[in-house]
C-alpha cells in the first residue's frame, strides 16, 4: 500500500482527497488545523487513514510534525492547506500578510524539503494553487500573491528533483464548492459568468489529485492545470455580458 501525505484533510476538499484516494488504495496520513470533529469523523469513515494535528502558521508546529513523519515513506505529498486572509492594498495588513505566506508558501517548502529523503524516487508532490495566482487580486492580495510563490515554487522542484524522478505539479482552482466560505450572492455570480454555469466540485478536483499521484500522468511533470470549469476563457464571460470582445 502507498503512502501519501495530505495536508488541509479536515476541510471539504481535503475529506473528498481522502476518500478518493483511500478508494484507490493508498494509505493516507492526513493533516488537519481546525475542524477536529470532521478529521475524527474522516478517520471512523476510513480505515487506512492516520491523522495528526499541526498550525502551519507556527514554523514550530510544522517542524514538530515532519520530526513526527520521519519514519514513514511517501509516494505522493499533496499541500492542500491553505488560508484566504481578506486584505486589498489601502487595508494592507503586514501580519495577515506573513500569516497568509507562512500556511500557503512556507508549509508546503517546509514539509517537502523536510521530507524529501522520505519521498520515494518517482514519486509525485501536488501543490493546490489558484487562478488568483495567475492573474491577481484585489482583496485576496495576499492570497494572490502566496499563490503566485507557490507556482513559481513547483516549478524549482521539477528541477531540484529531476535526478531521482520526483515529479511537481500544481492545481490552479477557480471557483469550487463554497469558495472558501464566500458569499452566497459571490458564488451565484461566479456559477452564472462560468462557461459551464456552475461551480466545481471537491470531488472534481480530488480526481486530478489521484491523476497527478498516479502512473497515468507519468510525463506530466511541472506544470499548472487549471481547474476553473473555463472561468478563464475571458471571451465568453465578457460576451456572455453582452459585451464585445475586439481582438484587432
Amino acid at each position: 500500500m502507498k503512502n501519501v501525505l495530505v495536508t488541509g484533510v479536515s476541510g471539504e476538499m481535503g475529506r473528498a482527497t481522502a476518500r478518493t484516494l483511500s478508494e484507490e488504495g493508498y494509505f493516507i496520513y492526513g493533516v488537519y488545523n481546525v475542524h477536529k470533529s470532521e478529521a475524527e469523523k474522516l478517520k471512523k469513515e476510513i480505515d487506512n487513514i492516520e491523522i495528526f494535528q499541526c498550525d502551519f502558521s507556527d514554523r514550530q508546529n510544522t517542524i514538530a510534525l515532519i520530526s513526527k513523519l520521519k519514519d514513514i515513506k511517501f509516494s505522493g505529498i499533496v499541500n492542500n492547506a491553505g488560508i484566504f486572509l481578506d486584505m486589498d492594498f489601502d487595508n494592507f495588513d503586514i501580519e495577515k500578510w506573513e500569516e497568509t505566506f507562512e500556511v500557503n508558501v512556507h508549509a508546503p517548502l517546509l514539509l517537502v524539503q523536510g521530507l524529501q529523503n522520505n519521498l520515494e524516487d518517482r514519486g509525485s508532490i501536488v501543490n493546490i494553487t489558484s487562478t488568483d495566482g495567475m492573474v491577481g487580486a484585489t482583496a485576496g492580495l495576499a492570497y494572490a500573491a502566496s499563490k503566485a510563490a507557490l507556482i513559481n515554487l513547483t516549478q524549482s522542484f521539477t528541477n531540484i528533483f529531476a535526478s531521482r524522478k520526483i515529479r511537481a505539479n500544481n492545481i490552479a482552482l477557480g471557483w469550487i464548492g463554497n469558495g472558501m466560505q464566500a458569499p452566497e450572492a459571490v458564488l451565484k455570480e461566479a456559477a452564472r459568468l462560468n462557461p459551464l454555469e456552475r461551480t466545481g466540485k471537491y470531488e472534481e478536483i480530488a480526481d486530478v489529485i489521484s491523476f497527478l499521484l498516479s502512473s497515468k500522468s507519468s510525463y506530466v511533470n511541472g506544470e499548472t492545470i487549471v481547474v476553473d470549469g473555463g472561468d478563464m476563457a475571458t471571451n465568453y464571460i465578457l460576451q456572455k455580458e453582452g459585451e464585445i470582445l475586439n481582438k484587432k
